[in-house]
């Protein structure tokens, strides 16, 4: 009885198993979309090269990296959504690049608060 039920209900069995697999295909792609970080990457070298090159300055570097750093963030956290795994750490950007400078700038010898953890 189950093959002549399937010949019997194949005209509704076939399009409904077709548009299955359809969006099957449909949501491996979204899914390698959403969790590919190789964009995010090639546009930070980019990004580095354009700056080397004197084609932008600091600050549109500074605000460009933090974006595409959030982007990073987005990858991490839908790989994690999706249960892939995820190599490195964490990835953080300082709030502002004012932050950043100050750091820099406590490079005196006597400031111990500018050291860091490898340095002592």
């Amino acid at each position: 009885m189950g093959l002549l039920s399937n010949l019997l209900f194949f005209p509704i069995t076939a399009p409904v198993a077709g548009i299955r697999w359809s969006l099957g295909q449909v949501q491996n792609v979204v899914q390698k979309e959403l969790t590919s970080d190789e964009p995010v990457k090639e546009e930070l070298m980019e990004l580095q090269m354009r700056l080397e090159l004197g084609e932008i300055d600091d600050d549109e570097y500074v605000e460009r990296e933090t974006a595409l750093m959030q982007r990073f963030r987005e990858v991490r956290e839908w790989r994690e959504r999706f249960g892939m795994g995820n190599s490195g750490g964490p990835v953080r950007v300082a709030p502002d690049a004012r932050h950043v400078a100050e750091f820099m700038d406590r490079d005196e010898p006597g400031d111990t608060d500018a050291r860091t953890p490898h340095d002592t």
